[in-house]
């Protein structure tokens, strides 16, 4: 059981690290005007629009400030925090 545990610790550390890396990207491409007609630009928007679109909609819009990858990586690492916290109680 600690062996299935391990992997399913390590598979979320590998995910929230992904997701924490494409929202951190997109910030970062906003930035600059993105050309979407760009691969990279594409599939990183279109990765990262599921879970920071619904945030958007929620999150009251302050100026030019998009709160939502802010919110995304909290959210990420609070679930990620609680499934690694569960999975260790398993061992």
């Amino acid at each position: 059981m600690a062996a299935v545990a391990a992997v399913l610790m390590r598979t979320t550390n590998l995910f929230a690290g992904s997701l924490v890396i494409l929202v951190v990207a997109r910030v970062l491409l906003s930035w600059f005007y993105p050309n979407m007609r760009n691969t990279l630009v594409f599939w990183v928007w279109r990765l990262s629009e599921p879970w920071l679109g619904p945030l958007r909609r929620i999150l009251p819009v302050t100026g030019r400030m998009d709160w939502s990858p802010f919110v995304a990586l909290v959210l990420i690492s609070v679930a990620r925090a609680l499934v690694l916290e569960f999975l260790s109680t398993w061992r």
